[in-house]
């Protein structure tokens, strides 16, 4: 067995020095240093965190591809490869991400990636997040127009039969004709559904709250802007009961904004996402995102074609400490990291740390660089500080 002294350990309401005991793949028990108790750790394993902070692991619900892997490639393997490199960044759990392309490439896609499922010795496959195919045509962001579609039930049903039960979000824009039936659909298939790509009004916003649909894809990004005339889809975001995707890069969304959403938004109805693309981190090869060729540049990778922002270069980690950095508390920008997604997708052991749930664990100094991550029983190392 396992255990993690001198930490501050980070739970939903509050920070507090003690020690987390971990037997396998669990968390066996927390002791909190001023509630008295000492406990032998005679015989365990002994990490000593020095007054790091340990959070719960990351789970980023969005998230295309890294490492030089991605959903793109239409692979399991490099599915599981991408898994495992989340793994060492300190993701517990994901939903691979995919855009939306012709009809018959997208089922494809799903039916590839899928035998991926329960194979992972990384990050765990939450399930699929479709951005798309039915969004608004004048929101496309990167995606090719000749994939984005009006809502198609028979098709959402022939995605659904392919992903044989795990797609577990979309990204859709309310404002098309034939939403409403493709919400109930979503409903009754246990589908998350997310407003995105979307050119919606405010009253078209509050339309889709009524109807239970909740959670914004990348604030700002992609969708009709405030304006004090028409509020649009990010002012509905901004002032309803909406929970919000955020990119913290920085560039998709400039600083002072996010600070902006630190004080107008609950902490819990914000998430931290990366967006990220499979060139993340990669170290050797041509860099390739969506089947076009792409440049790192000012934080974020553009397209060589045009110089356009492809998509983004963020990991979880950087997200959290640029989150700090932009105003947010350590407290609320770790709870955008992980426990506001299990509550969103009703995981039951993830997310928090807490008795008997997943020793899916993030050692994190003050600075914000990651020591240690535990993800599946799995112990990655990123500087020696074992006792």
């Amino acid at each position: 067995m396992k255990v993690i002294v001198n930490a501050d350990i980070v739970f939903p309401g509050s920070i507090e020095r003690g020690s987390v005991t971990i037997d396998g793949d669990s968390i066996l028990d927390i002791l909190i240093d001023s509630d008295g108790v000492k406990k032998d750790f005679t015989g365990y394993d002994i990490i000593d965190a020095k007054g790091a902070y340990l959070a719960p692991g990351f789970i980023d619900l969005h998230i295309h591809g890294s490492g030089g892997f991605g959903t793109e490639d239409m692979s399991a393997e490099s599915l599981l490869k991408m898994s495992l490199f989340l793994a060492k960044m300190g993701v517990s759990a994901f939903c691979p991400t995919l855009y939306p392309s012709n009809k018959k490439t997208m089922v494809e896609n799903i039916e590839k990636l899928l035998p991926a499922f329960g194979k992972e010795e990384g990050a765990e496959i939450l399930g699929f997040h479709l951005e798309g195919p039915f969004i608004s045509p004048q929101k496309p962001g990167v995606m090719k127009p000749q994939d984005i579609t009006p809502v198609d039930i028979k098709f959402m049903k022939e995605l659904c039969a392919a992903a044989q039960g795990k797609i577990k979000i979309m990204t859709f824009a309310p404002e098309l004709e034939g939403s409403s039936a493709l919400i109930d659909f979503a409903r009754q298939n246990g589908v998350f559904l997310q407003i995105g790509h979307t050119n919606a009004t405010y009253s078209q916003m509050t339309d889709a709250l009524k109807k239970g649909v909740s959670h914004v894809t990348h604030l700002f990004n992609a969708m009709s802007p405030f304006n004090h005339r028409e509020p649009g889809a990010a002012g509905a975001a901004l002032m309803g009961n909406f929970s919000v995707e955020i990119i913290a890069d920085g560039v998709h969304v400039h600083p002072a904004i996010v600070n902006f959403l630190s004080k107008v938004k609950n902490p819990k109805e914000v998430f931290l996402i990366t967006d990220a693309l499979k060139p993340v981190s990669q170290t050797e090869g041509s860099l390739f995102a969506n089947k076009e060729a792409v440049s790192f540049k000012d934080g974020v990778f553009k397209r060589v074609s045009d110089n356009v922002i492809a998509g983004s270069a963020l990991t979880m980690m950087g997200g959290v400490k640029n989150l700090v950095s932009f105003g947010f508390s350590a407290q609320n920008a770790f709870m955008a990291s992980a426990y506001n997604q299990a509550i969103f997708l009703g995981l039951k052991n993830m997310g928090r740390i807490e008795k008997g749930f997943k020793a899916n664990l993030n050692i994190i100094d003050k600075e914000f660089n990651l020591k240690h991550s535990f993800v599946n029983a799995r112990h990655y190392s990123h500087e020696e500080i074992t006792s």
